[in-house]
C-alpha cells in the first residue's frame, strides 16, 4: 500500500488533537455534572447504557473523517489485471528419464496432462507454442492460438534420449522472435520449462537464461519427479531443482517443484492464471470513501437515536 498524495495524511494530526480535546471535554463535563445519589439502582434504571452510547455518534464521526482523510491521500495498491496479449512457449523435457514412474502414471504423461490443463486455463487470446527437448530441442508448434493443434502436439511426445535444457530455452526464444521480427526486447513473452533432470548436452542453461534475460523473457521452471525415481533398468533419475531454480532467478521468473501428478497439474493451472495477468499499481480511493460515507450515515443515525436530548 502506498499513497499518491501522502501529505494529506498530515490532516490526521489536527484530527487526533480534536479527538483528544473532545474526550477530555466529555470527561470533565461528566465529573462537573455529577450529583450524589442515595440509590445507585435508581441511577441505573434512569440512564441505562449511557456510559458508552453517548460516545457512539462522535466516535463514528471521527472514524468517518479519518476515512475521508485517507481518501484525500489517494491510496494505491498492486492489483492483477488481464493481459491483452502474450506469447508463451511450453518447453517440455522428453528425455529418457521422463519414463520413470515415480510420478503416476509416469513423468511424461503427468507433464502432458498438466500442459493440456494449462492450454485450457491460459486466456484464449494468448499465443502458446511447444518445444520438445531431449538431446536437442525441436519447435513442434510456434506460438499459436490454435489450442487443438497444441494439444495434438502435446499428445505426440515420446520419452527418449538426453537432456538439453539450454537448447530448449534458446529454441523457445527463437519461436517467440518469429512472431516479433526485429524486436530486441520481446513483448509480453514467457517460457515455461519443465524438466526432470540436469542438463547433459548442448548450451549451458544459465548461459541460455542470460540470453532470455537480455530479451526480457522470464523463464518459469518446474522440476518434476522425486529423489527415488528410477527407470525400468534400475538407473536412478532424480530431478535437479537447483539448476532450474537458478535459471528462473536469472530471468526473473519463478521456480516450482512437483513430486506427483496432482501438484504438477496444479502448478500449470496456477501459472495459466498468473501468466494471463499483469501486476499494476492502481488507485483504490473508492474503498476509504465508501467506508467513510457509511460511517458518516451511521454517525447521523446514532446521533438521532442515542444523542443528547434538549
Amino acid at each position: 500500500m502506498s499513497f499518491a498524495n501522502p501529505w494529506a495524511l498530515l490532516l490526521l494530526i489536527p484530527l487526533v488533537a480534536g479527538a483528544a480535546w473532545w474526550v477530555l471535554r466529555e470527561r470533565r463535563g461528566t465529573r462537573a455534572a455529577a450529583v450524589p445519589f442515595a440509590d445507585l439502582d435508581l441511577v441505573a434504571v434512569a440512564a441505562p447504557g449511557r456510559r458508552w452510547t453517548r460516545w457512539l455518534p462522535g466516535t463514528l464521526l471521527l472514524l468517518a473523517l479519518t476515512g475521508f482523510t485517507f481518501a484525500l491521500a489517494r491510496p494505491e495498491a498492486v492489483t492483477a489485471i488481464p493481459r491483452e496479449e502474450g506469447s508463451i512457449m511450453l518447453a517440455i523435457d522428453v528425455s529418457g528419464s521422463m519414463a520413470a514412474d515415480d510420478v503416476a502414471p509416469y513423468r511424461l504423461r503427468a507433464a502432458q496432462d498438466a500442459a493440456k490443463t494449462f492450454a485450457d486455463t491460459v486466456p484464449r487470446q494468448f499465443q502458446v507454442g511447444l518445444v520438445a527437448f531431449n538431446g536437442q530441442a525441436d519447435i513442434l508448434l510456434p506460438p499459436s492460438t490454435d489450442r487443438a493443434a497444441l494439444k495434438r502436439s502435446i499428445d505426440s511426445l515420446v520419452a527418449d534420449g538426453a537432456t538439453a535444457s539450454g537448447e530448449a530455452i534458446l529454441s523457445s526464444l527463437d519461436a517467440i522472435r518469429s512472431t516479433q521480427p526485429g524486436a530486441q526486447k520481446l513483448r509480453s513473452a514467457r517460457v515455461l520449462l519443465l524438466s526432470d533432470g540436469a542438463n547433459t548436452v548442448g548450451t549451458d542453461p544459465q548461459e541460455a537464461a542470460e540470453q532470455a534475460k537480455q530479451a526480457g523473457v522470464p523463464v518459469y521452471t518446474v522440476a518434476l519427479g522425486t529423489a527415488e525415481g528410477v527407470l525400468p533398468d534400475g538407473r536412478a533419475v532424480p530431478p535437479d531443482p537447483a539448476s532450474l531454480a537458478a535459471v528462473a532467478e536469472i530471468t526473473g521468473g519463478e521456480a516450482f517443484e512437483s513430486k506427483d501428478a496432482e501438484s504438477v497439474n496444479r502448478v500449470y493451472e496456477d501459472l495459466g492464471t498468473f501468466i494471463g495477468t499483469k501486476q499494476v499499481m492502481s488507485e483504490v480511493t473508492s474503498w476509504p470513501i465508501g467506508i467513510a460515507a457509511l460511517l458518516l450515515v451511521l454517525a447521523g443515525v446514532a446521533a438521532w437515536r442515542v444523542g443528547p436530548r434538549l
